[in-house]
């Protein structure tokens, strides 16, 4: 089972492994959350996901 990011920009990811979605999380802050790069950790990340 994948786990989702729902993104406040309205931004929804999903994928199949923590990996993939740190990775496609990472991206997507660069692109359009340049103020906050650097700042979110994995575990951050993976503490937003929910089971998909």
């Amino acid at each position: 089972m994948g786990k989702v990011i729902h993104c406040e920009c309205g931004l929804i990811t999903r994928k199949d492994t923590d990996n993939e979605l740190i990775e496609a999380i990472i991206e997507h802050v660069d692109l359009a959350h340049p103020d906050l790069v650097g700042k979110l950790s994995r575990e951050d990340i993976l503490s937003m996901a929910v089971e998909a």
